[in-house]
């Protein structure tokens, strides 16, 4: 992982789910608002979580966390990253790797990948699709997106036009269409989507089930530990109800069934688990 002043390297931490094995990879870090990311929260409740890491311009440092997941029925990627490799300018707040350099980097090899899913097609999830000059960055992949999120990318709302990259989505989607699901689907027998909505009309879940655990990745609706309670949600969730609802019942499932999960934006701890704490929940790290 690149640290904010270009230097460091955080080693591959491999998960073994028992037959399923998962390395995350952390490959980049930026700088976010802290006032977005814990949205209708009062400062004087969160500032006390963050004052360690909360810079001179209340900015939080977060991680870009990649999963690349390893079945007895093929490979896949969770996440590719903020940006097109080569395409940093030097005033971006963001310092990091392309997902396909860091893939190779850790020994495999991406062109032997069956799926790319992305959590959702924000900017700092999905940027990693396309390589320098706009071209695919996985040419023989399948991309995997709820139809909700493709249809938004799409959409002609100024919201949309500052959250994606629609000019080099649409032009990617063009040439490779992504393989669209409505609500659940089955990708791998190892491995399921659900669409939960409210961070984006497409946000999505990957549950994947080995033989000893199961580890569940939900992108930016767990991004950090203090998201553990399902009322916390950031400025950037389109429908933050939605946020809320689809946390709160996905959380009692994880929690009751001691499932691991991968936070998408934490740095030094992204890997744990739920429990039940009143009527929210606690995250514990692992």
């Amino acid at each position: 992982m690149l640290n904010p002043e270009g230097t460091g390297v955080r080693p591959v931490r491999t998960i073994d789910l028992g037959s399923v094995s998962v390395d995350l990879l952390q490959i980049g870090a930026f700088r976010s608002d802290a006032g977005a990311i814990f949205g209708p929260v009062p400062r004087s409740t969160w500032e006390p979580l963050v004052r360690e890491e909360i810079d001179a311009e209340s900015r939080l440092l977060q991680s870009l966390n990649t999963l690349h997941v390893r079945t007895p029925s093929g490979a896949l990627l969770l996440e590719t990253g903020a940006i097109p490799a080569g395409e940093r300018r030097e005033s971006d707040e963001i310092w990091s790797v392309s997902a396909r350099d860091a893939l190779i980097a850790s020994g495999a090899d991406p062109d032997r990948l069956r799926y790319v899913v992305p959590s959702h097609l924000h900017r700092d999830h999905a940027g990693g699709l396309t390589g320098s000059g706009g071209a695919a960055a996985f040419p023989r992949v399948t991309i995997v997106a709820p139809q909700a999120e493709i249809d938004a990318v799409a959409s002609a709302s100024a919201r949309a036009r500052a959250a994606y990259d629609q000019p080099l989505l649409t032009s990617l989607f063009a040439d490779s269409p992504p393989d669209a699901f409505l609500d659940r689907r089955q990708l791998l027998p190892e491995v399921e989507l659900r669409l939960l909505g409210g961070h984006t009309p497409g946000s999505q879940a990957t549950i994947i089930r080995g033989r000893e655990r199961t580890l569940l990745f939900m992108g930016d609706l767990f991004m950090r530990p203090w998201q553990a309670n399902p009322r916390w949600v950031t400025a950037f969730d389109d429908a933050a109800w939605v946020s809320v609802d689809a946390k709160s019942a996905i959380f009692a499932e994880a929690a009751a069934k001691q499932w691991l999960i991968v936070q998408s934006h934490e740095l030094h701890a992204p890997l744990g688990r739920l429990e039940v704490d009143r009527d929210r929940f606690r995250f514990i790290a692992e």
